[in-house]
C-alpha cells in the first residue's frame, strides 16, 4: 500500500497535501464511511425486481410537465454530487433533500444566465457503489446506496425536471459487474451513468489507499451495456461521465470508442488552485478520448474555487460541471 491518492493538483506533484494513513492493525471501529452506509444484499433490494417489471410507459408516468432532455448534444449540465448518509462525501450529505434541489436550481439558474443559448440542466450525482477501506462482506470493498434513497433521488429528478447520475466506484468488482447492478434504475430516462476509477483496484490493493485505474476496454464495457440498454428499451441516449486526474488512472485510451446512443464525458476531478485546474482541464479536454469534457468544482478544497464565469471561459466550455 505504498501509493496514495493524489487529488490535489499541484504542479510537478502527484501526492496528497495529506496523505491518507492506512488503517493501523489493531483498529477495530471502521471509517467513518462505513458506519454511515450498511452493506446492501440482493434480498434487502426488492425494489430491483419491480423496477424491471415496469414498462417504459410507467416509467415515464410523473414525469414533470417539461421533462428533461435526456441529451447532453446542445446543453450543459450542472449537478451536486456526494451521498445524503456521508458528509464528507460531498454537498448531497450536508443538508436535506429539498433544501440541495433549491441550492442546485439556483445554481443552475446562475449559469443558465450566463452561457446564452447553451441552457442547462440541473443533475443530481450520487455516489451509488460507495468504496471501502476494508474488506465487505461482498468481497469487492464495495457498498451500496440503499433503494429507499435511491427512490427519493428518483422521484426528485422526476418531479422538478433533473438528471440523476449514478455513480460507480468499482473497488475490487469489475466496471461491467457493477454497471449491470445500477441497470434496473439505468431504465429510467432520466438516470444516468458515471465510473470512477480512482477506486478500481485489483485484488492486494485497497481503495482510497492505492491510486485505482480502468482500461479502454473498461470505459467500452460500459458504454456497450448502455448502448444496448438505449436500443432494447428504446431510450433516449445515455451519458457517461467517466473521473480522472491523473494520467495513470486511465491506460490504454486509444481503445476507447464512440457509441452512437452514448455521450463520453470526461470529468476533470481534482482540488487546487484554479490556475492549476485550468491548465489540467485544457490539457485533459485535448485528449482525443474526450469528445465531451467537464469539470469538477470542490466547495471546501479548492482553495479558490472558480466562479460561473471562470467555469465558461474554459476551452472548451464544459459540458457537465460538477459540484462536490
Amino acid at each position: 500500500m505504498g501509493r496514495t491518492s493524489p487529488r490535489t493538483l499541484a504542479a510537478g506533484s502527484r501526492t496528497l497535501a495529506a496523505p491518507v494513513a492506512a488503517p493501523a492493525k489493531e483498529q477495530t471501529s471502521p471509517p467513518a464511511i462505513d458506519r454511515a452506509l450498511s452493506p446492501v444484499t440482493k434480498a434487502e433490494q426488492p425494489q430491483l425486481g419491480q423496477l424491471w417489471a415496469t414498462g417504459l410507459r410507467d416509467r415515464l408516468s410523473g414525469l414533470a410537465s417539461s421533462p428533461p432532455n435526456p441529451t447532453i448534444d446542445n446543453k450543459q449540465i450542472v449537478s451536486y454530487y456526494g451521498n445524503p448518509n456521508t458528509p464528507s462525501m460531498g454537498v448531497l450529505g450536508t443538508a436535506d433533500l429539498e433544501t440541495i434541489a433549491a441550492e442546485l436550481q439556483a445554481r443552475a439558474r446562475s449559469y443558465d444566465e450566463l452561457n446564452g443559448d447553451l441552457g442547462v440542466i440541473p443533475a443530481v450525482h450520487l455516489v451509488y457503489a460507495v468504496a471501502q477501506y476494508h474488506p465487505t462482506d461482498n468481497g469487492l470493498y464495495l457498498q451500496y446506496t440503499s433503494d429507499e434513497d435511491v427512490q427519493r433521488y428518483l422521484d426528485l429528478t422526476r418531479r422538478d425536471g433533473m438528471l440523476l447520475f449514478l455513480d460507480l466506484q468499482i473497488g475490487r468488482s469489475s466496471v461491467s459487474a457493477e454497471v449491470r447492478k445500477a441497470l434496473p434504475y439505468l431504465r429510467y430516462p432520466q438516470v444516468h451513468l458515471a465510473i470512477d476509477p480512482e477506486f478500481a483496484v485489483p485484488d492486494g490493493e485497497v481503495p482510497g489507499l492505492d491510486l485505482g485505474s480502468l482500461t479502454g476496454g473498461d470505459v467500452n464495457d460500459a458504454q456497450s451495456i448502455l448502448q444496448q440498454l438505449v436500443d432494447e428499451e428504446s431510450l433516449p441516449p445515455k451519458i457517461l461521465i467517466v473521473h480522472q486526474f491523473a494520467d495513470s488512472m486511465l491506460r490504454d485510451t486509444t481503445a476507447i470508442s464512440a457509441y452512437s446512443n452514448v455521450r463520453l464525458v470526461l470529468d476533470m476531478d481534482g482540488f487546487g488552485l484554479a490556475e492549476i485546474k485550468r491548465a489540467k482541464y485544457e490539457a485533459l479536454a485535448a485528449q482525443p478520448y474526450a469528445a465531451r469534457a467537464g469539470i469538477k468544482l470542490f466547495f471546501h478544497d479548492d482553495p479558490d474555487m472558480m466562479s460561473e464565469s471562470e467555469v465558461l471561459s474554459l476551452v472548451p466550455v464544459p459540458t457537465v460541471v460538477i459540484y462536490q
